[in-house]
């Protein structure tokens, strides 16, 4: 292992697989020297691209280096930037784990991945502009990362960024917010015959997309209802979007959620915008185990713990009786056309 990346880890307290990610981004070299971080009096400036709560804000700001930051933490925060350019330049499309620091005790170490993207923000917007994104998809698009601090502190009390390997996205390039949905270039991956046709479907449904065909992955913000008017202009957008951008004309989109999931409208009404937005895709046969993402999505609970999940609304209800009733939740595929 690199002598580096040992000796920040250990001093750090960080575990295997944080030591392993800093050995592998030991070597790379970081586009103008380092990360040019902004001073501790413009921090707050320099986290606004990232759309932090204010909590979050205040505390990230209160923690921003400012020559007190341990040695070894800062080459951390080195290594991360050098990572994230590296990956933009190379126009990465597969997905990299990054290090979890949610747990660490220093709330510094916790901070170090939201100083690292502020760093990163300039050359991520200058790729944007490149391919002619408008202003308001990359500031809509980067300001994700704050709905998934706020998440890391409703969920755990404290400041961080649990999902640095979600944020290491938008920082590629691989994904756009055009309103309501996120969308991510991909291709299909999918290699099981299709379940069920969309119900809204009045024909036999069309051949499926073929394993390998270009495919827009949707994601679903946390960010209020699945208004169908709002989902309908967001589908609208997205092939123009990629076409017009990268000239790669995108007909299908896919989903993998736990809102997918059949056994919701043994739950939901008719008119539940849940319901509504599984009536869009046709399901395909696989599917994988989705408890922990209803407790995270629809809880905000880090693991599934049926004893301490309220149960206000409908859903939750819905959420918890399916499992006290020894069944559980499954995150399913579907696809539709755009």
């Amino acid at each position: 292992m690199n002598a580096d990346a040992e000796e920040a880890a250990r001093r750090l307290g960080l575990d295997e697989q944080a030591r392993a990610w800093l050995d592998e981004a030991a070597g790379l070299e970081a586009p103008g020297g380092g990360p040019h971080l902004a001073p501790p009096s413009r921090a707050r400036e320099a986290l606004a691209p990232l759309g932090p709560a204010r909590a979050d804000e205040d505390e990230i700001a209160a923690l921003w280096p400012d020559g007190s930051w341990p040695e070894e933490l800062m080459w951390v925060v080195g290594r991360m930037y050098a990572r994230l350019a590296a990956d933009l330049a190379e126009g990465r499309t597969e997905w990299r784990d990054w290090p979890v620091l949610v747990h660490s005790a220093d709330a510094r170490v916790r901070c170090a991945m939201p100083v690292a993207l502020t760093a990163a923000v300039p050359p991520v917007l200058a790729e944007h502009a490149r391919w002619g994104v408008p202003a308001p998809v990359s500031a809509a698009t980067l300001a994700d990362i704050g709905r998934h601090l706020a998440q890391t502190r409703a969920m755990f009390g404290r400041v961080g960024l649990e999902t640095a390997t979600w944020a290491a996205l938008h920082f590629r390039c691989g994904l756009y917010e055009l309103g309501r949905l996120q969308y991510e270039p991909a291709t299909v991956r999918w290699n099981a015959p299709q379940e069920t046709p969309g119900l809204e479907s009045e024909s036999e449904p069309e051949p499926e997309p073929a394993r390998g065909a270009p495919v827009l992955r949707l994601h679903i913000p946390a960010d209020g209802p699945l208004d169908p008017e709002q989902v309908d202009a967001s589908l609208a957008r997205a092939r123009g979007f990629f076409a017009d951008c990268f000239g790669t004309d995108y007909r299908i989109a896919s989903c993998s959620s736990w809102l997918l999931d059949p056994q919701l409208a043994e739950y939901l009404p008719e008119s539940s915008n849940i319901i509504a937005f599984q009536r869009r895709f046709a399901l395909v046969g696989e599917d994988a185990p989705g408890d922990g993402d209803v407790f995270r999505f629809v809880f905000g609970m880090p693991a599934v713990d049926v004893a301490r999940a309220p149960r206000r609304s409908r859903l939750e209800k819905a959420a918890v009786e399916h499992l006290r009733a020894g069944r559980h939740w499954r995150v399913r595929t579907g696809w539709l056309r755009l």
